[in-house]
């Protein structure tokens, strides 16, 4: 879908927005639960929390999601994660705004140009007095018209996680760094405090998330129950500020060398197209790893 913006458009409204990109939860695996992952000790969520490095797990993982794909049809993002047995972990990330229309102050029609953002970033983690305490180091781009520059600009996040017996509680500080600069105007990256905690029932775990931002919190909740090498997830996700709130469903087959995950967000306000059938507001993830 093509959306005519002015400059003014792009400059005051997608440039303003652009850093919170670099909040959307990559981890299909902790999609399905509620964005839940700060507590949650698995490499595959070390986006949520970098110490998550520190398990020394050989794990390499492709995810790929259509975001809101009734409302336009080529807007999403795409994300490698790639962690070591020697406890470094990498990933790339990178958002695609889909094709834009270029129009001047009246209208007018001036071309077509390609939207894009993306992270680069590489951590490492380690064990330490019974914790897991990592860092990583980002660096963050965006790419909105040809005729404009923006300069990379870089970030880091510090993680620990600790297990009280079946009770985990985890900590971490992201996106702490510089600004971003774009014509005359400067952004700050969105910065946020993080606390998670977990516990195992069996074969049950519940977690929660609670994130502290500049301007708002995000609150997520979710819940795994353990088949073997099948799981199945649900959650629930909020940021009351903005009125964001859905439910999270999803799921995963681990059969040891291959694992596929699954998540499917469905926002609660979303409305029928009793046209199409179908739903707005509504995210299908899909991720395939390999543990090589």
């Amino acid at each position: 879908m093509k959306k005519l913006l002015t400059l003014l458009v792009l400059t005051g409204t997608l440039f303003a927005q652009a850093n919170n990109i670099f909040t959307l939860n990559p981890s299909v695996n902790s999609a399905g639960m509620g964005n839940v992952g700060i507590a949650n000790a698995e490499v595959k969520n070390v986006f949520h929390n970098p110490a998550f490095a520190g398990l020394r797990e050989s794990h390499q993982e492709v995810s790929y999601v259509e975001w809101l794909p009734n409302l336009t049809d080529d807007m999403g993002y795409q994300s490698i994660l790639y962690t070591s047995d020697l406890g470094w972990s990498s990933e790339i990330f990178y958002f695609n705004y889909g094709t834009q229309v270029q129009s001047d102050q009246y209208g007018v029609v001036l071309g077509d140009f390609e939207s894009s953002s993306y992270r680069i970033s590489g951590g490492y983690g380690f064990g330490f007095n019974d914790w897991l305490v990592g860092a990583r180091l980002n660096l963050y781009s965006h790419n909105f018209i040809d005729d404009y520059s923006i300069d990379m600009n870089y970030g880091f996040d510090i993680g620990a996680y600790k297990e009280f017996g079946n009770t985990s509680l985890g900590l971490v500080l992201k996106d702490v760094g510089g600004e971003t600069e774009f014509l005359s105007q400067k952004l700050n990256l969105p910065m946020s405090v993080g606390v998670g905690v977990g516990h195992k029932f069996g074969n049950f775990t519940l977690a929660s998330d609670v994130k502290f931002y500049e301007d708002y919190n995000s609150i997520g909740l979710g819940g795994q129950y353990d088949l073997g090498i099948a799981s199945l997830k649900l959650g629930y996700y909020t940021e009351s500020e903005f009125d964001v709130d859905y439910l999270t469903f999803g799921g995963g087959i681990d059969a040891g060398i291959v694992d596929i995950s699954l998540a499917y967000y469905y926002n609660t306000d979303s409305f029928h197209n009793e046209t199409t059938d179908s739903f707005h507001n509504e995210t299908l993830m899909i991720s395939f790893g390999f543990d090589l």
